[in-house]
């Protein structure tokens, strides 16, 4: 059986001054759909360090500018 993506609920904000290292995984491939699960619940914030999927992400053949412009569009 394939691993789902399982995004985790926050209570808190992330700081983002300490960066989303170890928070979220942005390079995940259903980083996404865990977005969307996020939205879709009304949660306030989420992180990645439960899913059983966090470390398998694949790193951007070019810059990071360039891969956000890669992301799915809706």
């Amino acid at each position: 059986m394939l691993a789902k993506p399982c995004p985790t609920e926050l209570t808190a904000l992330i700081n983002p001054d300490r960066g989303l290292e170890g928070q979220r995984d942005l390079f995940c491939i259903h980083y996404d759909d865990c977005l969307d699960e996020a939205v879709k619940q009304a949660w306030n914030s989420w992180c990645c360090t439960r899913c059983e999927l966090a470390g398998h992400a694949l790193e951007p053949a070019a810059g990071i500018d360039d891969y956000a412009q890669q992301r799915r569009a809706v």
